[in-house]
């Protein structure tokens, strides 16, 4: 052979045993991305208590027919995306060796995150009423049991066109503390520091 070569050993006992804790370390990650998960579905909900998406930007308000429903059924007139708490209160992860998946499992919740227009197909109701002993029909609507008068309503096709408000993301800020969590799950507090 000509040419030249030369090969290196690592004799430092040492070192070894770092190298050693460090493969360790890194065949078990789902610790790592757990701690991850947490982080994110922690910023979500902040994001969901300050109504802001991802980059900080406010949501954009509450028509006032909506906020008028809300009022009648005795909801939270104002919170977006917060009415009874189901989506923001469903917001998980799930931690693998090899990553982090952070979502809802609230079938509306892609619909709130992207925003679009959603079809609502002609239908008929029938609406329940119970009339007085003058024989007025009262004004509020009764179960079907207690009805004495019926009326049957139309309504026509339409669409509901919803905004996107953004919750689910990873900010500049989220990933500098991913990083500072990788730091500190490579570098458990009795080993020598790791730097990338």
């Amino acid at each position: 052979m000509s040419g030249i070569s030369f090969s290196v050993a690592l004799v430092d006992n040492e070192a070894q045993r770092n190298i050693r804790n460090l493969v360790a370390i890194l065949a078990n990650r789902q610790p790592f991305f757990a701690t991850v998960g947490e982080h994110i579905v922690g910023e979500t909900g902040r994001r969901f208590r300050a109504e802001t998406d991802p980059d900080g930007q406010p949501w954009e308000p509450l028509k006032p027919s909506t906020v008028k429903k809300r009022a009648k059924r005795r909801r939270s007139a104002i919170k977006i995306l917060r009415e009874r708490g189901y989506l923001a209160g469903s917001i998980n992860y799930a931690a693998t060796n090899d990553e982090v998946r952070i979502g809802s499992p609230v079938e509306y919740a892609a619909i709130h995150q992207l925003g679009g227009t959603i079809d609502m197909p002609a239908r008929e109701q029938t609406l329940y009423f119970k009339r007085n002993r003058k024989g007025d029909v009262g004004r509020r609507f009764v179960a079907k049991k207690k009805a004495n008068h019926t009326v049957t309503a139309q309504r026509s096709s339409h669409q509901i066109t919803i905004p996107a408000r953004p919750f689910l993301g990873v900010t500049a800020a989220d990933e500098a503390e991913i990083a500072d969590i990788a730091e500190c799950w490579l570098n458990p507090p009795a080993q020598p520091r790791i730097k990338f």
